[in-house]
């Protein structure tokens, strides 16, 4: 008599479980031995900077010294200085050409180391001359009679070369006195006589040194007193 043997089947799913379970247990005991095939911990190196040690301090360095800036100075102005060469001496110079000039005008100025008297003359191609000289009387040409004048010392100015009223070419400035500046106290045109103009220049003080000098364009005779 045949035996028969019944074997009862398992699930699938059972069979299944059982292999990956055998598989687990391969593979965590064969991972106990096996040398790790992770990378290394990466070290970095990173420099430390030496410690600041204290060095020597600079000497110090003093400012070389400057030269202080010189103030600068202005030119002093140089005072203007009276013409040509004064002196005491009489001045005498000839007229040249027609006695028909005229005296147009009288000024005076003062300057720092002498009075200017300005004398204008009008005139064409003709120049004037002078007769000039300190006097203690202030007397009026030709006549004579005193005249009028403040002062101390008294210049007397004869102006040459001039007409009278109707030959002149132009005609001249009235008589009489003028006004004064300075160490001139005044002035006084007294008369024309014989194609000679006279003026009288009171200066304070006793007489001063004195210059003539006769300029052109216009024509003027120009007396520089000295202080």
């Amino acid at each position: 008599m045949r035996l028969k043997m019944l074997f009862t089947p398992r699930p699938a799913g059972s069979i299944v479980a059982l292999l990956v379970s055998a598989l687990f247990l391969s593979a965590c005991e064969g991972g106990s031995g096996a040398p790790s095939t992770s990378a290394p911990p990466v070290v970095t190196e990173t420099e430390t900077a030496p410690p600041v040690t204290a060095t020597d301090t600079p000497p110090e360095v003093s400012p070389s010294p400057t030269t202080p800036a010189q103030p600068t100075t202005s030119p002093t102005p140089t005072a203007l200085p009276p013409l040509g060469n004064p002196s005491l001496d009489q001045k005498q110079l000839s007229p040249v050409g027609e006695f028909d000039m005229s005296i147009a005008n009288i000024r005076v100025a003062e300057h720092e180391s002498f009075t200017r008297v300005v004398i204008d003359i009008a005139a064409s191609q003709s120049t004037p001359g002078w007769w000039i000289d300190w006097t203690t009387e202030p007397v009026q040409q030709a006549s004579g009679l005193p005249v009028d004048v403040s002062g101390d010392s008294f210049l007397d100015v004869n102006i040459e070369g001039i007409g009278y009223p109707d030959q002149a070419s132009v005609p001249s400035i009235e008589n009489g006195p003028y006004p004064g500046a300075g160490i001139v106290e005044d002035i006084n045109l007294t008369s024309i006589f014989e194609a000679r103009a006279q003026i009288l220049i009171g200066v304070s003080g006793p007489p001063r040194s004195y210059s003539v000098t006769l300029l052109e364009e216009p024509s003027r005779v120009v007396i520089d007193i000295v202080h």
